[in-house]
């Protein structure tokens, strides 16, 4: 029979995201990635990672690792960086993971909502996509034969009729059969078994059960009474044993999980037991209790099924012999990740050891054996298997690749898990810095850019606990943290030596929500001021820094405050600094743009109103302002408008009303290409513009560059051609290779 709940939203489906955005158009010449870290929805809930990339893409070599984070699903390849990000959804996704052929791949979010989807196809075209349970889905797997789904979660508790625990024909959204449901009808995690005659194993939020499940169509397979009683292998009676199912004492259980020759079922959970089970009967094999010292929140058989990956809480990865029943290697995530943090290792460890609470971002949630690749990428990574690479990744998103032979992190993932707020350049050094709203800054290198297209994560940038003054900032969570607010902008200026500690090099200026300015130099923040006021962006000439906040303005050189607080008569949206640092440009609400010039008096800087304001043009608040490299052009952006102004002839409008105007929602950012040919806008409506002044009636349009809206752009140097680095509220980093397309429109 058809359950008439799953006909009802067939019926009703969702065309909110459909697949000309679910993913970036592929004729939009997107050469390089970084997509965001995985996020678990929430504190307690297991992060659930797919290592298993199945035949085709195992066929191919690909070490993809599936994760979710917010509303996105992430492939990524560990080993060469490549990765695919899909935003059909349109809540935050819980689970994702790839049939056993792989061309397709089902993804669950908190509203219930379930999408089946092509993985191998170029606009990934959505096959299924239905309401499957009333409540938040935690967790769902495969049939061997790609044609069946079972997802579990939470029901309605109002709802007799809702169910935590369904299984679908994924193509049709037929019910299959009536699994056993769970109290407080709570389900946290299920297992497909992979092979004939099939099974379901699912367990509990609430009752700390597993339920046993066989079929098609299935129905739950009752147990004895004996619950936690042990199977004897020597056992004569000819019936099979009864499923155990009360194996765990107490709390939920995190994750079950098949081998893959479906002879053994796993459980972890609360109780920090790990119990191994018969694949055909749910019959104990063997428990294994206190394997860590906190709840653990996942486990995952290699290949071979002879290794059990286990992560906990405790911030530790454990590795279990599934022969012997013992932990034969294990990893201190949340210990290694301290250390690297840390300028006096050796003391730090041993603070951190007497400490005995682990950080809230070294919490290991998800665990994976990422499959295919026959290795980790210039021999990084010495994995246990042939074929399976272990990976961790904590509460902070950090993923981390583990080596079994040294009992280390070979090395580490790095990104951001927040929408990205801005992102500045250093085209000598070949460093970029990108911030977010949780307050991390990430350091990137861009060296390979030229060569493969790739952007390449240093690290976080952190506090130097010698030189910082206000301790109470420092992030003892390893969220790697710079400010306690969101961050709102970044520049990069010229600081010399004046007495104030600073040598002659070019620092970091990051402002946040802390309603602080933190100097950077390197990756390391030396020091930091308080503003007046809430920060809302930053400037920069070469060695001039505007700050702007919501109460006026604050101007910086050599990391100090050079004048007092100036109050604008006006609300300010934006502002940029000229190259020789003598003019100031602040975009008003008024719709105006104020010409300021900067006075130094006995290095005490004052700004002076000129004559000039750009009025007439915008309708509308002014919310980006971008110079021309050689300082003749001014352009300025509102919610729709580009204008641009010759500088050398007293402002005049060179683009003027109502011709640069299409883009739909408010445009965030401006860059000229570094021969100031070309002019790019990024706005929330998810587009990237370019603009020409040769071919003013013409533009080449980029949809869909960010789920959210794009946030900063910038044209980087010193490579072939031109290349647009892209940020957006999708935390995703985008590399665009635009030479042909702008070649083939401006000529």
């Amino acid at each position: 029979t058809i359950d008439n709940f799953t006909v009802i939203q067939l019926n009703t489906m969702s065309l909110s995201v459909d697949a000309s955005n679910s993913c970036i158009p592929p004729n939009c010449n997107l050469v390089g990635q970084i997509p965001p870290l995985p996020k678990a929805v929430e504190r307690g809930v297991p992060l659930i990672l797919d290592g298993n990339s199945r035949r085709k893409n195992a066929a191919a070599g690909e070490a993809i690792l599936l994760y979710p984070s917010r509303h996105f699903v992430i492939a990524r390849n560990i080993q060469t960086g490549k990765s695919f990000v899909y935003r059909g959804h349109t809540a935050n996704v819980t689970v994702a993971k790839f049939s056993p052929s792989g061309a397709y791949i089902a993804s669950a979010d908190v509203r219930g909502k379930l999408r089946v989807w092509s993985f191998d196809h170029e606009e990934h075209l959505c096959k299924l996509d239905i309401v499957a349970l009333s409540g938040p889905i935690r967790d769902l797997s495969w049939d061997l034969d790609s044609q069946r789904v079972v997802v579990v979660g939470e029901g309605s508790p109002s709802d007799p009729s809702s169910l935590c625990a369904r299984v679908l024909q994924w193509d049709t959204g037929v019910k299959l059969g009536d699994l056993g449901q769970h109290a407080r009808k709570k389900a946290s995690t299920c297992a497909f078994r992979p092979c004939r005659p099939m099974r379901i194993v699912t367990g509990g939020s609430e009752d700390f059960k597993c339920s046993f499940n066989k079929g098609p169509p299935f129905q739950k397979v009752s147990s004895s009474s004996s619950g936690g009683s042990s199977y004897s292998s020597s056992s004569t009676s000819s019936s099979p044993p009864p499923p155990h199912e009360h194996v765990h004492r107490k709390g939920s259980v995190h994750c079950v999980r098949y081998s893959h020759d479906g002879t053994m079922v796993a459980s972890v959970g609360t109780d920090r037991t790990v119990a191994f089970y018969d694949g055909g009967t749910l019959a104990l094999l063997h428990k294994m209790e206190n394997v860590h010292n906190a709840s653990i929140y996942s486990c995952a058989f290699c290949q071979d099924a002879s290794q059990l990956l286990t992560c906990s809480a405790d911030g530790t990865v454990k590795l279990i012999d599934t022969k012997e029943f013992q932990v034969i290697c294990s990893w201190d995530i949340a210990i290694a990740q301290y250390l690297r943090h840390c300028h006096d290792g050796v003391a730090d460890d041993a603070k951190y050891s007497e400490n005995k609470v682990v950080p809230l971002g070294g919490m290991v949630m998800g665990c994976a054996f990422v499959q295919g690749g026959g290795g980790s990428g210039g021999g990084k990574a010495d994995m246990s298997t042939a074929s399976s690479t272990p990976v961790a990744v904590g509460w902070n998103g950090t993923i981390c690749v583990l080596s079994s032979s040294d009992h280390s992190v070979s090395y580490s993932l790095l990104g951001h898990q927040a929408p990205i707020s801005a992102l500045a350049i250093n085209h000598n050094t070949n460093k970029m810095y990108t911030c977010d709203s949780d307050g991390v800054i990430v350091q990137w290198d861009t060296s390979s850019v030229a060569s493969n297209r790739n952007i390449l994560a240093v690290d976080h940038v952190q506090h130097d606990k010698g030189a910082i003054v206000d301790e109470a900032s420092l992030d003892e969570t390893l969220m790697n943290k710079l400010h306690s607010g969101a961050v709102t902008g970044m520049a990069l200026v010229r600081s010399s030596s004046n007495g104030n500690g600073l040598d002659p090099t070019t620092i970091l200026l990051s402002v946040g929500w802390d309603d602080h300015v933190r100097m950077t130099v390197d990756r390391t923040a030396i020091s930091n001021l308080k503003l007046a006021s809430q920060p809302n962006a930053i400037a920069k000439g070469v060695h001039l820094a505007v700050v702007l906040t919501v109460q006026g303005l604050q101007l910086m050189r050599n990391g100090i405050f050079v004048s007092d607080h100036i109050t604008l008569p006006f609300e300010a949206s934006s502002v940029c600094v000229s190259s020789d640092d003598s003019t100031v440009f602040v975009g008003g609400c008024d719709s105006m743009v104020h010409i300021y010039k900067v006075i130094d008096t006995n290095d005490v800087l004052t700004l002076e109103e000129t004559n000039h304001q750009l009025s007439h043009t915008h309708g509308q608040p002014i919310y980006s302002l971008a110079i021309s490299h050689d300082g003749t052009k001014l352009a300025s952006a509102g919610v729709r408008e580009i204008c641009v102004w010759d500088m050398e002839s007293n402002y005049q409008p060179i683009i003027g009303k109502s011709r640069w105007c299409f883009h739909q929602q408010r445009i965030n950012d401006l860059a000229w290409s570094h021969d100031d040919s070309i002019l790019a806008s990024g706005g929330i409506d998810d587009s990237i513009y370019f603009w020409s002044l040769c071919k003013k009636t013409t533009r080449v349009h980029y949809p869909h560059a960010h789920r959210g809206g794009v946030t900063a752009i910038e044209f980087l140097k010193h490579v072939n051609g031109k290349i647009l680095v892209s940020v957006g509220n999708d935390a995703c980093i985008n590399l665009w290779d635009v030479t042909d397309d702008l070649m083939n429109k401006f000529g």
